[in-house]
């Protein structure tokens, strides 16, 4: 293989050099929600990453990403001055500057591959000499969740900067309503059916590259406390799917001749796909929350349950 230099979008080669047999040794500053999926590591791996209070209050590592590392059995480790990028494998190390963030992906970062025997094993000492190291464990864990919670994202370009494509910010900022309910087919009444169609119609475009966002309907028996600028979570118990997180960008609207029921048009994303509710409930268990909640409707007036929610999709 010799040595490679890989920029301005490094992570598919960093995520192919390091699938090799053995035990991978990783110390990567700050970590996003999406970091299993950049940094695939598995059980016997170790990871030290940035997970003191400063980097963890600004949402640049996420305690999501170090559930699933420890869920997955890796050890992880944090040390609160580390920086460093590096990764080492039986055969191959790592060095540049790319965190394990969807922000990395956009940033422009660097890194060079490389199979040189006294790089690797260079790397590997560095790993080993970093101090100040704490045990991320279920405690810390539990620690960091509560820290996230009352913390902000600080924008830093390739940690927790913003994306470049803005359209992707759907969602109100902060997230402070948020509602659960079971989704339930039913045929919408042909007013119904004209309104969303005029509706639907004035955010269409025609031509040009696929939609990001569709118009959708929320129909209640019943006016509620839902109102513009919320956001719900539909969940489909009977067979078994969480919906992405959608936005009330209407008014509730009262439908005539249906005994007082009313009608709210939302905005979802068409790049966020249903989750299996059993890996949902999972998820959230681990995170301290009970997955049984998913199977009633609620208003979510926990914090960290709206946070975890929005988890799920790396929102």
């Amino acid at each position: 293989m010799g040595t490679t230099f890989h920029g301005p979008s490094p992570w598919p080669h960093i995520t192919r050099a390091i699938r090799t047999r053995g035990p991978r040794y990783a110390a990567i500053g700050y970590l996003g929600p999406d970091a299993p999926e950049l940094l695939p590591l598995r059980a016997g791996d170790l990871l030290v990453v940035n997970a003191s209070t400063a980097a963890i209050r600004a949402h640049a590592t996420s305690p999501a990403a170090l559930a699933h590392y420890l869920n997955t059995g890796v050890r992880v480790l944090s040390s609160p001055t580390l920086h460093a990028k590096v990764i080492a494998t039986n055969t191959r190390a790592v060095i540049g500057s790319a965190n394990a963030s969807a922000n990395s992906t956009l940033a422009d970062d660097a890194v060079v591959i490389t199979d040189d025997p006294d790089i690797i094993a260079g790397v590997r000492t560095f790993i080993d000499s970093l101090d100040e190291i704490t045990e991320v464990d279920q405690v810390f864990l539990d620690d960091a969740i509560r820290e996230w919670e009352i913390g902000r994202a600080v924008p830093l370009p390739g940690i927790t900067g913003r994306l470049r494509n803005p359209e992707t910010d759907f969602l109100p900022t902060p997230v402070t309503r948020m509602f659960l309910i079971h989704a339930v087919d039913y045929e919408p009444t042909r007013t119904e059916q004209q309104v969303l169609d005029e509706q639907r119609g004035r955010h269409h475009s025609r031509g040009g590259p696929v939609a990001t966002y569709q118009l959708e309907s929320l129909r209640l028996d019943k006016p509620s406390g839902i109102k513009r600028g919320d956001v719900v979570v539909f969940v489909d118990v009977d067979d078994h799917w969480i919906h992405a997180p959608a936005v009330v960008v209407s008014d509730p609207m009262k439908i005539p001749r249906s005994g007082g029921a009313v009608l709210y048009f939302l905005r979802t994303r068409t790049d966020l796909p249903p989750l299996p509710l059993p890996s949902a409930e999972h998820t959230l268990t681990t995170l301290g929350h009970p997955g049984s909640r998913l199977r009633t409707d609620h208003y979510v007036r926990s914090p960290s349950l709206r946070a975890a929610l929005l988890t799920l999709w790396n929102l």
